[in-house]
Order: structure tokens, then C-alpha cells, then sequence
């Protein structure tokens, strides 16, 4: 069976998200996307270093498709194959199966209906699992699994956060996407009710305006270099997201041995236990691919679940909860057998 993964090398989310799935599916070829012309990301080609690569700036043109595509029996890609139509139409009449690790929220078949759809839609979280599966379970077959996370990127971080106590809390602003998607304003108002002593860092790409001069509050802005970076020296990360989906910096706090606080909606609820939810409600909607409900978490029950984590004085065991669920969920060795799985049930 040979397997193409087209993938990209930027420091975001999707560039993590490829890099991980690579390394763990050891692909025959790599289209690598460099799509800095649209969002001027610095490019890590380096970190394809010993595959295959057919290197793309921009949108693969259908030359580059067939190129790609000649000896290889399935392709996945994550959010978009780029050029969705094209790409599809030249797989099937090649025979090749097409595997696309979807967003829910830019998943393009919801907008077009008369879009061409992969042979395999894998769900990365059981966020709107079951709507997916009722659009588009006749033409497709639908499936969830995770995209994998490493546990040894983050063995340093691990170390530091389950050494010591540090009276620190993480939240990751990240690029503020829309609708204040994880909930950086509702973090800033769980400040007024929280009567605890520690620091929050907020980290963000995006300038924010926060009316707060809460002295417990710092905001960095600093764009790390290494992921594991981000999460060293915290004993828990405040996620109250606003709607749902895949969430990488979950899975990385995780595997760093934070506990991580989310709201109770899908599909935190589905991986998170239940005294690290906080109730939310529906507040907004707005409109993506589809129209996506937004929650609203309580900030005075999130400070009462903070103060309370706080006043802990031992909190090792929800680190090594944390590191547990991260492993079962997220580690390569409990994923790879099921990507093999479902790319040996559609070669003959």
C-alpha cells in the first residue's frame, strides 16, 4: 500500500497536525504546501527532510496532481486538498482512494453541495460526528479519529510542570479566530470572582484589548519556537472554548501533564472528566461553512473551579491524570494501527 500525505510546514495548527501525522504513517510522498504567499508564515521545509517531497507554492495546479498521484493507492490530507475538485476527480479516475482529516467549521461539502466528496471523511474530534455522518455517510464513509500528538515532544515540559507546584495557569489565545473562539474574554471576567494567588499567562499572536489591571494577569505575546515551550512551568490551562472541534493545545497541555479546564460541550465532555467542565450555555451563532452554535461558560463557576484547583496542595494526581488521557487519546502507538486499519479496508 502506498500512501500520500499532502502536508504543510508552518507553525500553526494545520502545520503541526501533518508534521505529526508524517512522522507517524511514514508516507511513500509528500505534496508540501507552502502557502506563505497567502499567509506569510514562515516555511519549515526541514522538517520533511528523508521523504519524498514534492514541494507546491500555493495551489497544486492539475500537472502537479497527476505528478503526484502517478504509483500511490491513497492520499490523505487535512482540511483541503487544496484544489478540492480538481485533485478528487483525477484520484478517482486513477483509482486512488481520498482521505481528508476534515474541519468541521470549514469543511467546504456543508457551503457546496455539488463539491466532490472524498472517498473517507475522517472526523478529528466527535464534534457534529453524527451531522456529518447524516449529510454525507451514504456517498462517504465517515469515521473519527484523532490526529496524533507526541508525547516525547513534550518530555521537558512534563518533567518541569510535575516537579514542582508553580502556582501558575496557562491560557492559549492562539490567533484570535472568530466569535473569541477559546474564550480569552470570558478568562479575563473569571478574574473579577477568582480570589485565588497565582499568575495567569495569557499567550496570544493577537493584540488584544483587555480592560483588566488584575495583577495576577501577564499576556505574551512572544511566538515560541519549540511547541513544548509554550506549556513549561504551569500546573493547569484554562480553555473555556466558545465552540468545539479539533483542539491541538489540549492535547499538547495534556501530554505536558496539565490538567486543562474546558467547557462541558463536544467534544471536551467526551474526553475531559467531568470536574474539569464548566457549565455553558448557548449565547450566539454564526455563520462558517454551516451555521455553528457559540457557548458561553460560566466565569463565576470556572473561578470556584480555579480557586479550587489552587488551594490543592497536592495536584500530582490530576498531572498524572492529565498525562493519562493525553497518551490514551492522542500518543502515535494508540493511533497508528487504526489509521492502517481504515486505509487496509479500501486497498484491494
Amino acid at each position: 500500500m502506498r500512501i500520500g500525505i499532502i502536508a504543510r510546514s508552518d507553525n500553526t495548527g494545520l502545520g503541526y497536525q501533518t508534521k505529526e501525522l508524517t512522522d507517524m504513517l511514514k508516507p511513500d510522498k509528500v505534496m508540501l504546501i507552502d502557502f506563505s504567499p497567502h499567509n506569510n508564515n514562515i516555511q519549515h521545509p526541514e522538517w520533511y527532510d528523508g521523504y519524498n517531497v514534492t514541494s507546491i507554492l500555493g495551489y497544486p495546479t492539475g500537472r502537479d496532481i497527476e505528478k503526484f498521484l502517478n504509483n500511490l493507492d491513497i492520499v490523505l490530507s487535512c482540511e483541503t486538498f487544496y484544489n478540492n475538485e480538481e485533485f478528487i476527480e483525477i484520484a478517482k479516475v486513477k483509482n486512488i482512494k481520498t482521505f481528508l482529516q476534515y474541519n468541521y467549521e470549514l469543511f467546504g461539502n456543508l457551503a457546496k453541495k455539488k463539491m466532490p466528496l472524498p472517498d473517507v471523511l475522517i472526523s478529528p474530534s466527535s464534534w457534529e460526528l453524527q451531522s456529518i455522518i447524516d449529510k454525507f455517510g451514504r456517498k462517504a464513509k465517515v469515521v473519527h479519529i484523532p490526529p496524533p500528538t507526541t508525547p516525547g515532544i513534550f518530555s521537558n515540559a512534563l518533567k518541569e510542570n510535575t516537579s514542582k507546584t508553580h502556582n501558575r495557569i496557562l491560557h492559549i489565545g492562539g490567533k484570535r479566530a472568530a466569535m473569541d473562539r477559546n474564550g480569552t474574554d470570558t478568562i479575563v471576567e473569571m478574574l473579577r470572582y477568582s480570589k485565588a494567588n497565582y499568575e495567569l499567562v495569557i499567550r496570544t499572536q493577537t493584540r488584544l484589548e483587555i480592560s483588566s489591571n488584575d495583577s495576577r494577569l501577564t499576556i505574551d505575546y512572544n511566538d515560541q519556537k519549540n511547541r513544548e515551550d509554550m506549556y513549561s512551568g504551569f500546573d493547569l490551562m484554562v480553555l473555556p472554548r466558545r465552540y468545539a472541534g479539533l483542539c491541538l493545545p489540549m492535547n499538547e497541555a495534556l501530554l505536558s501533564g496539565i490538567p486543562v479546564f474546558m467547557t462541558n460541550i463536544s467534544p471536551n465532555n467526551k474526553v475531559l472528566p467531568s470536574d474539569w467542565l464548566v457549565d455553558a450555555s448557548i449565547v450566539d451563532q454564526f455563520r462558517a461553512k454551516t451555521l455553528i452554535d457559540v457557548y458561553g461558560a460560566n466565569p463565576r463557576q470556572l473561578a470556584e473551579m480555579i480557586d479550587e484547583y489552587i488551594m490543592l496542595k497536592d495536584k500530582e494526581e490530576q498531572k498524572r491524570a492529565a498525562l493519562k488521557i493525553g497518551i490514551n487519546n492522542f500518543a502515535p502507538e494508540n493511533l497508528k494501527n487504526k489509521y492502517y486499519e481504515l486505509f487496509n479496508s479500501f486497498h484491494i
